[in-house]
């Protein structure tokens, strides 16, 4: 599909707000580090070395110590894994960058590989931080149960009244394990997490930052700009979860991603001539498939035994909705949709194989999303500002012409939460307050990629409407984690960041 190939350089820039100048803060006397021994504190420490975050061998790193709930600063106290990793520039700038990564419960370490590497914030350190809950932070709340469920989904059929069952015993199991180490669920959020990214600025005597982050990340950030404004110099937020965003919302963001992509194919004379009518072919397919799966057995990636991998109309679904994380997949997504739909071996086998190799991992030790936070914030902050009657509505209206099986419940790995949260992760809801958008002077600029079918660029003018000094790009071409992916996005960042008042852009095509 050469039109992807062609597309990822080329931008538009929209200018939500005219821009002034912004003066970073100085360090005031309430941001003088703490003594010793006292909350929060920072602790050095050696790196870990990590298989896909060979990075951190250039590193230097420490643990950030904070209550686990500030209601009760007397109480147990947390440890976050913090890495910093030198400027590459000798001209180096004082004001940093920290990073707060995706999920909500990703791991922070094996992200930054890609963030280096694309080179664009190499004038300054740049921090990253394993958030409270997720791996190498203590404690690490990953959950053994709902990774195993994961891969038990593969030969399962996506959307069933069995595969509830089997869903809700795995978050029961999780939330069981998590409880009995004693962490107070309660108090992993966005509200705590951004006042650990507050913490970890004055300990650390910095007395101006930038803010990165992608995904759930970009959506803490925001968060951070409304409780926390003081010292963020500016903010960079990369596929945009606007605090507005509910979980049926995903529903919405993926149809814009199917729509965009389905319409580049359409646009480009030899993807057309390729594979005509795209998007009938593959709800052709999605019905075909949810009415009579199809069944095949594959090497699974991580152990090199096989697997049986169902493929139905839910599981083909997520399958695109997946391809959404690197522009080859992308590319490739026209040919597999039509071999599978002729039936073709090699694209039914890396269809299923794509699907195990985005399972978990078997066995301990290995990489896991942090779901005490996941479940944290998801079922304080998204879930009670919808009702199970807006998700059935927002399924039928972004996909009519899909199964009712499809259309009643979460899409992709956002099936069934909402019973994971009425049911099992039963948090107090946050205020109303944190679902409105946030409303700031510090410059801002949002990126959002055309492919995308997590976060879109409807969410990124959300995000923006309160937002006076906010510039949106938009990327065709790109899917999720748009920077790294993308040298257009990157020039216009080191502009943003070298004047956040003024980034230089230009308009192609």
């Amino acid at each position: 599909m050469r039109s992807i190939c062609a597309l990822q350089d080329r931008f538009a820039i929209i200018v939500v707000a005219s821009c002034v100048t912004f003066l970073a803060p100085t360090v005031s006397a309430q941001d003088a580090p703490p003594t010793a021994g006292a909350v929060p504190r920072f602790e050095p420490t050696p790196c870990p070395k990590l298989s896909g975050a060979e990075e951190l061998a250039k590193a230097s790193c420490g643990y950030l110590v904070v209550p686990e709930n500030r209601s009760r600063p007397t109480g147990r106290i947390i440890r976050l894994m913090v890495a910093k990793y030198p400027a590459h520039s000798a001209e180096k700038r004082a004001d940093p960058v920290v990073y707060l990564a995706g999920g909500p419960g990703d791991i922070a370490p094996l992200e930054v590989n890609g963030l280096i590497a694309a080179d664009f914030i190499g004038e300054r350190d740049i921090l990253v931080v394993s958030q409270r809950g997720t791996m190498f932070s203590e404690p690490a709340l990953t959950c053994a149960p709902a990774d195993e469920f994961a891969r038990m989904l593969l030969s399962l059929r996506f959307y069933s009244a069995a595969t509830e069952r089997a869903h809700l015993a795995a978050t029961e199991a999780c939330h069981r394990e998590l409880t009995a180490t004693g962490a107070e669920l309660n108090a992993y959020n966005s509200t705590e997490s951004a006042a650990d990214f507050v913490d970890l600025r004055k300990v650390l005597g910095v007395a101006a930052w930038n803010v990165y982050g992608t995904s759930y990340g970009a959506y803490l950030a925001q968060t951070l700009m409304r409780d926390h404004p003081e010292g963020i110099r500016s903010v960079v937020l990369d596929s945009v979860l606007p605090t507005t965003y509910t979980i049926p919302g995903n529903w919405r963001n993926t149809r814009d991603g199917f729509d965009n992509l389905f319409h580049a194919c359409a646009a480009e004379t030899a993807c057309n001539a390729a594979h005509p009518h795209l998007e009938e072919t593959f709800t052709r397919l999605v019905n075909k498939l949810e009415a009579a799966p199809l069944t095949t057995t594959v090497s699974d990636p991580a152990t090199g035994k096989d697997v049986k991998v169902v493929l139905d109309g839910g599981a083909l679904v997520d399958w695109l909705r997946n391809q959404n994380y690197a522009v080859p997949s992308l590319r490739a997504a026209p040919e597999r949709i039509d071999g599978l739909a002729a039936a073709r071996p090699d694209s039914i086998e890396a269809i299923a194989k794509d699907r195990a190799d985005r399972a978990p991992p078997p066995g301990p030790d290995v990489p896991a999303l942090g779901y005490g936070l996941s479940y944290g914030v998801t079922c304080r902050e998204d879930y009670p500002f919808a009702t199970p009657q807006d998700l059935v509505a927002a399924g039928r209206q972004a996909f009519p012409d899909y199964p009712a099986s499809i259309q009643g419940e979460g899409v992709g790995g956002w099936a069934y939460i909402n019973q994971d949260c009425r049911d099992v992760w039963k948090v107090p809801a946050a205020l109303e307050a944190m679902d409105q958008p946030v409303a700031s002077s510090i410059p801002t600029l949002l990126i959002s990629g055309s492919f995308d079918t997590l976060t879109s660029l409807a969410g990124a003018e959300a995000a923006a409407a309160r937002l006076s000094k906010a510039k949106i790009i938009s990327i065709p071409g790109i899917g999720h984690a748009v920077a790294p992916q993308s040298p257009c996005a990157q020039t216009v960042i080191v502009s943003f960041l070298a004047d956040p008042t003024a980034p230089a852009a230009r308009r192609t095509g």
